[in-house]
């Protein structure tokens, strides 16, 4: 029996997966047989899903996904049985496909899985990779830093937010289709749309080359219009009231996170990433039990006197990694052996040592104290997804590190945490947070696990400051 997935929404919306497998398995990492976009799909775990086709049954299992696996709208915790048409979203917010019982699987556009595919790279377990071309993180990682453009992408925002009433519209005419003033409304609003996409375009064009995160973004941006513009097209032509629900849904926090982004989009974020990068550490750790994992961490000291995590570290039982390796940024020198110095009982920090001697690029500066308020705007560099990001499905024996720089705001300030609203993955454990001037204000450690990977936790810097080890104390400012 096949089973037919057609995404509907997502980075992959408008294509489709057809599998005659016993078992699928969904989810962002490159072993899965039907994978999401490691940057461009958050919502979706390493591992999330699994389909099983039992002769004529289609079972539909949650693998323990961070943000649970949705059936026609409700949550499912146990194994259950797929029906033609049933409407499959991968997280509340995540891309959402929609299941066929694949009598026409073979309709032009459809595109057949491979029913074997390749082991992981050497290391994957130490972060996910892209499923297809490499591809930065981009709606989370934009870094606008041209004063002169803020007018029109202020426009932007609120043609973005005008929106939302598109969805209202279309709702609207899904109860009145057939007149020929819902067509009407349908064809002006489509034509709103169009003229959305223009100013995009005009913005692209002005901004070309000035920054690998602007040019990302706005990427990005025209890539979610043109997306919306398809999903206009087909409402009109099917009159499907499920999704012009969903359209109305995605408009929202398409438009919020938009808003949130633009706020933060202001600082010369190029220029801090340019000073602070070099000074980034990719870390692998082997555990007692011999399994790798990944983290981040960054240079205090030009001796290489590094900063982390605890538990990058140190696991939950006070276990001490068997043996830590680290790169620097963009190098090509062999993976370095480094000694843990200190651990904090206090706080999610520890710090290593580099063996051998040499010189090393350290980051700008640590500040005293992070002066952060509500709002302020934030950038985190590091390695989220390990491998997947910091080289691009790279072999890790091989790999050159480069690292991810995602821009948000501060959404709490208390005086042992900082609570951020930026994105971050399994393997950001260790980034520093940086502020306007390029100064390390936090440490990330952490993330509720509901919270899709955009409220982050972070170590303030003024408690990094306080236990620094006298070799690293000049970088505190």
């Amino acid at each position: 029996m096949r089973a037919e997935f057609r995404i509907t929404s997502g980075s992959r919306a408008g294509q489709r997966e057809v599998f005659e497998k016993s078992v699928v398995v969904i989810g962002r990492h490159p072993a899965n047989d039907f994978r999401f976009d490691a940057n461009n799909d958050p919502d979706v775990s390493s591992k999330h899903a699994e389909v099983r086709i039992v002769g004529h049954t289609v079972m539909l299992r949650d693998l323990d996904s961070t943000n649970g696996t949705f059936l026609n709208g409700k949550r499912i915790s146990s194994e259950t049985t797929l029906r033609d048409g049933d409407i499959i979203a991968f997280g509340d917010s995540g891309p959402r496909v929609t299941y066929h019982d694949g009598s026409d699987a073979d309709a032009p556009g459809a595109t057949r899985a491979s029913l074997a595919h390749g082991s992981p790279a050497v290391g994957a377990s130490a972060g996910a990779g892209s499923a297809g071309r490499p591809r930065r993180d981009t709606t989370m990682r934009i870094a606008e830093a041209v004063e002169e453009q803020t007018g029109k992408l202020r426009i932007m925002i609120g043609g973005l937010a005008g929106l939302v009433i598109i969805g209202v519209g279309i709702a609207y005419w899904a109860g009145n289709r057939g007149s020929a003033e819902a067509r009407q409304q349908v064809a002006a609003l489509l034509q709103q749309n169009d003229s959305l996409a223009r100013m995009f375009d005009n913005t692209v064009t002005q901004l070309q080359g000035r920054s690998a995160g602007i040019d990302a973004a706005l990427q990005a941006a025209r890539r979610e219009s043109d997306d919306l513009r398809r999903r206009l097209q087909a409402a009109a032509s099917g009159g499907n009231a499920a999704d012009v629900a969903a359209i109305a849904q995605d408009l929202e926090t398409s438009a919020s996170r938009q808003r949130a982004l633009m706020g933060a989009a202001r600082p010369d974020w190029e220029t801090v990433t340019a000073r602070n990068a070099p000074a980034m550490v990719f870390i692998v750790v082997q555990a007692e039990d011999g399994t790798n994992s990944s983290g981040t961490g960054f240079n205090v000291s030009p001796s290489g006197l590094i900063v982390t995590n605890r538990h990058v570290v140190r696991d939950a039982g006070g276990r001490m990694a068997k043996k830590i390796v680290v790169k620097f940024e963009n190098s090509d020198r062999p993976f370095q052996l480094v000694t843990v110095v200190k651990v904090s009982e206090s706080d999610e920090l520890a710090w290593l040592k580099l063996e051998g001697g040499g010189r090393y690029p350290t980051v700008l500066g640590v500040a005293r104290t992070p002066t952060l308020r509500v709002g302020a705007p934030v950038g985190l560099i590091g390695y989220p997804l390990g491998t997947g990001t910091a080289g691009m499905d790279g072999d890790i024996s091989s790999i050159k590190p480069v690292s991810t720089l995602t821009v948000g705001t501060a959404s709490k300030v208390l005086g042992e945490t900082l609570q951020l609203d930026v994105y971050a993955a399994q393997g950001s454990s260790g980034s520093p947070v940086f502020n306007t001037q390029g100064l390390v204000v936090g440490v990330l450690y952490g993330s509720p696990t509901d919270s899709n990977g955009r409220i982050i936790y972070a170590v303030p810097s003024s408690r990094l400051a306080a236990q620094m080890p006298p070799e690293g104390a000049a970088i505190v400012k």
